[in-house]
């Protein structure tokens, strides 16, 4: 990463140059302005090193926000396993279509959302499967919130 903002902020810095030397170039008669030649191509290198260092700057959060995101999304994708690792070693809910799906916000201080999609046949079991999502988040995050999706559909059978 930091190869390519050096050689970024490397050709900037030649653009700038380049630009500064072919305007001092094209001056080779003196300016019948009351204004010195130097003062007349200074603003515009100015202005254009300022346009430069703005964009830059555009980048470079712009590439931050992308990988605070990338960070989230592992993260989410973490605890999304730990919990679905969660859910096949608990024998009573072997055979069941449960699914944790996970989303972690991309600013800090938002909890993360679990949402538990899946069917169970009993209440017991229902409750034994949120709360192993409870416990196991809370093993990996403080902050999370259980949004429960389940059914309870009392005559649906166990897959072998």
């Amino acid at each position: 990463m930091n190869s390519t903002r050096t050689r970024t902020f490397s050709s900037v810095l030649i653009a700038v140059a380049w630009g500064a030397n072919s305007h001092a170039w094209a001056q080779t008669a003196p300016s019948p302005s009351l204004s010195p030649p130097a003062a007349e191509g200074g603003g515009a290198t100015i202005a254009a090193v300022v346009v430069i260092v703005g964009l830059l700057m555009v980048i470079g959060v712009v590439v931050k926000l992308f990988d605070l995101k990338q960070r989230r999304e592992s993260e989410a994708v973490q605890l999304q396993a730990q919990l679905s690792d969660a859910l096949l070693r608990e024998t009573t809910l072997a055979g069941l279509p449960l699914t944790p799906t996970v989303h972690v916000p991309v600013w800090k201080g938002t909890p993360a959302t679990i949402e538990v999609v899946g069917r169970v046949p009993t209440p017991e079991l229902k409750d034994t499967v949120l709360r192993i999502m409870r416990d196991e988040a809370a093993r990996i995050r403080s902050d999370v919130q259980i949004e429960d999706r389940l059914s309870v559909v009392p005559t649906m059978t166990r897959a072998a």
